[in-house]
């Protein structure tokens, strides 16, 4: 991609100009419209009574109308709309506000913040000084004025195009700077990066592995990091920091790994990064995500388009992700897409003790059978339908002397679909099928492995995977059989998805039935399951970390 136009050369182009041509490209630029006569008027008497033009694109710049169109949801991931002043300011105008504060210093004064900066104007945004109030005292600043009256004010740099690097690859930076805390133990983007770091620094004796963290961030990415500083020492360096200019100059990074899309900031680092491209599943499941997470939608849409074109190379975990997200819907070139496809945890796993069966069973209160979904409960989980599923099951008469209980890691407190699941519960009157859906939450990784192994199986409906769904390889690392839907990804790794008893994930019957197989053939299921998911079962996260190092390796010596 190549170097970009940044909003003070719009306004520098409109200020060149002269009467209703000046008047014309303000309008264009901020308000996306032409001036009616009235405004061109009213305009035209302000630069005739010596009103500086400066002052007069300040006043457009502010308006109501100039900001309704910088909170304007983006109408596509691909942007569509041409290039203006106000769709940059879309970019960033609805962002929290360390991205907020980044994006108006790199726009305005062609730099990133200086910390003392930075902390001043993220304390005026907490202290509720309008973003409008910000534009005004940046656009005012004798800094702005200075740049605007060079030829040609710094143009954005392309961090997709490094350096030239004749070496060997020896100091590798993953970017974690959340704009908000996140306990990465919960989440798999902990487990992924835990997984990956530790290959690389077990494969590579001469890697150094840099992880930047914001204030935020910084004690949990401590905890999460801490076993491996102990496992490698002094080859784990933890840096914090919440201005991303710090981290470019302070880190010696030589290619950063950005593990996921959400991070905006990353915008901003100016060594090549390998972006993670996990799944674009709001562009999956449109309507679903859409409707009930449109912020969340629109703020990933923003940037996400952005984030990735400018990233040096983009990895999935599938061939599914790869041609219809990364290729499909952002549109990025064949050449920048790479597939890395995950291990199993077995290494990992060896390196728990599971914890005594009765201890087990008491700590999380599981006297009885009970069949595992490990998951956060997204939108795309499809957990109601396994809900509904289990319900109708426990209520024929082999299912109902089961005593089967079902477990789910997470809460269904505050869960979009919260109110359709109490709907189903409210019909059902029995208590020991009440009881037997259990929400136990989140539970430590250390813990994760017992879960599996005490269950009598796990069983995976979810809609949708970046992947073949994680806990498929997790439950037969363990000797765990798994019932599964039939989904696109999993056939790529998986030869004979009827070994896994695989349904359709919309048909409630269906999942009945497999739930049923699993709970009759649990003991004989195992091995043929073994059998078909054998490759992807010998697959190590050593193995992930030598692909891994050799794109990173590829990067950096400017060879994509």
């Amino acid at each position: 991609m190549n170097q970009q136009f940044r909003i003070i050369h719009f306004i520098q182009a409109i200020i060149r100009l002269d009467g209703n041509h000046f008047i014309a490209e303000l309008f264009r630029q901020f308000l996306h419209r032409e001036p009616g006569a009235i405004e061109y008027q009213h305009y035209s008497r302000l630069l005739a009574s010596h009103k500086t033009k400066a002052a007069i694109i300040e006043q457009v710049m502010c308006s109501s109308e100039a900001e309704q169109n910088y909170l304007r949801p983006p109408a596509s991931f691909i942007p569509t709309e041409a290039l203006t002043a106000a769709n940059l300011f879309r970019r960033f105008y609805a962002a929290e506000p360390f991205f907020f504060i980044h994006s108006l210093y790199d726009e305005l004064l062609c730099r990133c913040p200086d910390t003392l900066g930075l902390r001043s104007h993220i304390q005026g945004l907490q202290a509720r000084h309008s973003k409008k109030l910000m534009i005004r005292q940046f656009f005012n600043s004798p800094e702005f004025h200075h740049l605007l009256a060079q030829p040609l004010p710094p143009l954005k740099p392309d961090p997709s195009v490094p350096a030239a690097h004749s070496g060997i690859v020896q100091h590798v930076g993953i970017f974690l700077a959340y704009p908000h805390p996140l306990a990465m133990d919960g989440e798999g983007i902990g487990r992924f990066l835990y997984r990956l770091t530790r290959g690389m620094l077990t494969n590579f004796p001469h890697i150094h592995i840099h992880i930047a963290a914001t204030g935020y961030n910084f004690a949990d990415a401590e905890h999460t990091f801490s076993p491996l500083r102990n496992m490698f020492p002094g080859r784990v360096h933890i840096h914090h920091h919440n201005n991303v200019e710090h981290f470019n100059t302070h880190v010696p990074a030589e290619v950063w790994i950005v593990p996921i899309l959400t991070l905006d900031l990353a915008m901003f680092l100016r060594k090549p990064y390998i972006l993670c491209l996990h799944d674009l599943v709001h562009h999956q499941f449109k309507e679903l995500y859409f409707s009930t997470y449109p912020e969340f939608c629109h703020r990933v849409d923003r940037n996400g388009y952005y984030i990735l074109h400018k990233a040096a190379a983009v990895v999935s975990n599938s061939n599914y992700v790869r041609t219809h997200h990364a290729i499909g819907i952002a549109g990025l070139p064949v050449h920048k897409t790479h597939v890395i496809r995950l291990a199993p945890p077995s290494d990992e796993y060896q390196s728990f003790s599971y914890l005594n069966e009765a201890h087990f069973r008491m700590k999380y209160q599981l006297p009885y059978e009970y069949m595992v979904f490990p998951t956060v409960l997204r939108l795309h989980k499809n957990f109601e339908r396994l809900i509904a599923a289990y319900i109708k099951f426990r209520q024929s008469i082999d299912g109902y002397h089961s005593r089967l209980r079902l477990v789910f890691t997470d809460q269904l407190s505050n869960n979009p679909k919260q109110a359709e699941v109490m709907h189903m519960l409210h019909q059902i009157h029995d208590p020991e099928i009440l009881n037997g859906l259990m929400f136990i939450g989140r539970i430590p990784t250390s813990d994760l492995p017992s879960l599996y192994k005490y269950a009598v199986g796990t069983i995976v409906p979810t809609l949708f995977e970046g992947s073949c769904p994680f806990p498929i390889l997790e439950s037969l690392t363990v000797g765990t059989p798994v019932a599964a839907a039939n989904i696109e990804v999993s056939n790529e790794l998986i030869s004979d998805m009827s070994a896994f008893l695989a349904f359709n994930p919309y048909s409630v019957d269906e999942i009945v039935a497999s739930m049923r197989a699993l709970w009759v053939f649990r003991y004989t299921l195992l091995p043929r399951q073994q059998e078909v998911i054998q490759g992807a079962l010998q697959r190590s996260w050593s193995d992930v970390a030598n692909e891994y190092y050799a794109l990173l390796q590829h990067v950096a010596t400017n060879s994509l």
